[in-house]
C-alpha cells in the first residue's frame, strides 16, 4: 500500500520523482536490538580490544626493574709477570631505590582504569545516540502512519464532496478545498515520509550497519524511581562518577604516575655484582662489585614536563565534563517532567477534543448544518495534533531513557529495566 500511495502521489505530482517516496529500508529492528547492538560498534570494541591487550600484558609486569648485564673481557699478556691468556668475567644486577616498580604498576593500573572508563564513555555514548535517533525514527513513523491514514480519508472526503456537488448541495468552492486538502496532506505525508528515510539511514550509519532501518514496536518505559529531592541531590553528588567525567579525571592521575614513575626511574640505582678474573700469573681472582647512582642533573625532567602539562589540562578538561554532565542532568529533570505533561495533556484533552469535534463537524455537514471548509479546519487540527501527539510520545521515550541510561550509570537504577 505505501508504495502504492507513493506512485498516485507521482501521478498527482509529476514533477517529482519516483523514487523519492520509496522506503530504501532493509530490515526493522527493535529498541531492545538497537540497545544491544551498541557494544558491537566500532568506537566500544577498539577500546575493549586495546583494554584486553594491555591488561594481559601488565600482568607480566615483575618486581625487577632492570636486567642482569654480563660482560666478559678476553685477550693476552705478554709482560715481565709472564705470558697467556687473560680474561675477565662479570655479572650485574641493577636495583632501583627509588621506588620504580611500585611506581610503575600504579602507573599501569591507572591507565587501565582510564582505558576503562573510556570503554564504559563509548558505550554510554553510543546507547545515548542509539535511543536518540531510534525514538525519532519512531516518532517520525507514527507521524508518517496518521499522515497516510489522512491521506485515505481526505480521499474519501474529496469523493463524498463531489457528490454533494452533483447533487447541488455543495459549492465549486467546496470541492477545491477538499482537493487542496488532499494535496496538502499528500505533501505533507511525503514530507514525513522522506524524514523516515533520512532518520532511517542515521540509525543505520550510528549502528554500523549497511542500509536504512524501520523501528518496530515500542519498548516499555522504563519505572524511573520518585524523581524527588534526595534522589536528584545524590545523583548530582556522584555526577563525577559518570564515565566521562571519570575517564578525564582518571587520564589526569594516569599522567601525574607516569611523571612519578619518570621520577623514579631516573632516581637513585644501585648496581650489585661479582667479577672472575684469569691472568698468566694467578689460576684466578674473584672481586665483589658495587656501584651507584645518584640523580643528581638528570631528573627526568624534560619527560616529566610534558607528562605535567597534559596533567593540568586533562584537570580542566575533568571539571568541564563535570559541568556538562550536571547540565545535561538539569536538562534531563526538566525534559522527563515537561513532556510527560505534555503528553498527558494531549493524549487527555487535546486529542479527544479534536476528533469530537471533526465528528460533529462531519455529522452537522451530512445534515446540512455545516460547510465543507469547517468539516477540513477540524481535520487539520486533529492531524496537527496526533503528529504532535506522535512527536511528544518519541521525545518523552528518549527523555525517560536518557535518564534511565544516565541513573544506571550512577548505581541508582537497575539498568536492566532500560529496554
Amino acid at each position: 500500500m505505501r508504495y502504492a500511495r507513493a506512485v498516485w502521489g507521482v501521478a498527482l505530482l509529476v514533477v517529482w520523482p519516483a523514487t523519492v517516496f520509496c522506503h530504501p529500508a532493509d530490515r526493522s529492528i527493535t529498541f531492545a536490538e538497537t540497545l544491544s547492538r551498541c557494544k558491537e560498534a566500532p568506537s566500544v570494541r577498539a577500546v575493549s580490544e586495546a583494554l584486553r591487550v594491555k591488561r594481559s600484558l601488565d600482568a607480566n609486569l615483575g618486581a625487577m626493574v632492570a636486567n642482569p648485564q654480563l660482560t666478559v673481557q678476553a685477550g693476552y699478556r705478554n709482560d715481565t709477570g709472564g705470558q697467556g691468556t687473560d680474561v675477565q668475567v662479570s655479572i650485574q644486577q641493577g636495583l632501583n631505590l627509588a621506588g620504580f616498580a611500585k611506581a610503575r604498576r600504579r602507573a599501569a593500573e591507572l591507565e587501565s582504569a582510564t582505558l576503562q572508563a573510556e570503554w564504559q564513555a563509548a558505550l554510554l555514548h553510543e546507547q545515548l545516540g542509539a535511543v536518540r535517533l531510534w525514538s525519532e525514527l519512531w516518532g517520525a513513523e507514527q507521524a508518517e502512519e496518521n499522515a497516510s491514514e489522512e491521506v485515505e480519508l481526505a480521499k474519501q472526503l474529496l469523493l463524498r464532496t463531489e457528490r454533494l456537488f452533483a447533487g447541488g448541495a455543495v459549492t465549486q468552492v467546496d470541492v477545491a478545498s477538499a482537493k487542496t486538502y488532499l494535496a496538502e496532506v499528500q505533501t505533507r505525508h511525503l514530507s514525513i515520509e522522506g524524514e523516515v528515510v533520512e532518520l532511517g539511514l542515521s540509525l543505520s550509519r550510528w549502528l554500523g550497519q549497511s542500509g536504512a532501518l524501520h523501528a518496530i514496536g515500542r519498548p516499555h518505559e522504563p519505572k524511573l524511581p520518585l524523581l524527588d529531592d534526595s534522589l536528584v541531590s545524590e545523583a548530582l553528588r556522584r555526577l563525577g562518577e559518570l564515565p566521562e567525567p571519570l575517564r578525564r579525571r582518571l587520564g589526569e592521575q594516569s599522567e601525574r604516575a607516569r611523571a612519578e614513575e619518570v621520577a623514579a626511574e631516573r632516581g637513585t640505582q644501585l648496581a650489585v655484582g661479582a667479577m672472575v678474573l684469569r691472568e698468566p700469573t694467578a689460576p684466578w681472582a674473584a672481586f665483589g662489585t658495587l656501584s651507584l647512582s645518584v640523580p643528581v642533573f638528570d631528573r627526568g625532567q624534560r619527560e616529566r614536563a610534558n607528562l605535567m602539562a597534559t596533567a593540568a589540562r586533562m584537570k580542566i578538561e575533568s571539571e568541564s565534563a563535570l559541568s556538562e554532565a550536571q547540565g545535561d542532568f538539569r536538562q534531563m529533570l526538566h525534559d522527563v517532567s515537561h513532556f510527560g505533561e505534555l503528553s498527558k495533556l494531549i493524549t487527555e484533552t487535546l486529542l479527544p477534543s479534536a476528533q469530537r469535534e471533526v465528528s460533529l463537524r462531519e455529522r452537522l455537514l451530512v445534515a446540512g448544518d455545516a460547510t465543507v471548509l469547517e468539516v477540513l479546519q477540524a481535520r487539520r487540527a486533529y492531524l496537527a495534533a496526533r503528529t504532535q501527539a506522535a512527536r511528544v510520545q518519541a521525545s518523552l521515550l528518549w527523555s525517560r531513557q536518557r535518564m534511565a541510561l544516565y541513573l544506571t550509570a550512577l548505581g541508582l537504577f537497575d539498568g536492566e529495566n532500560v529496554r
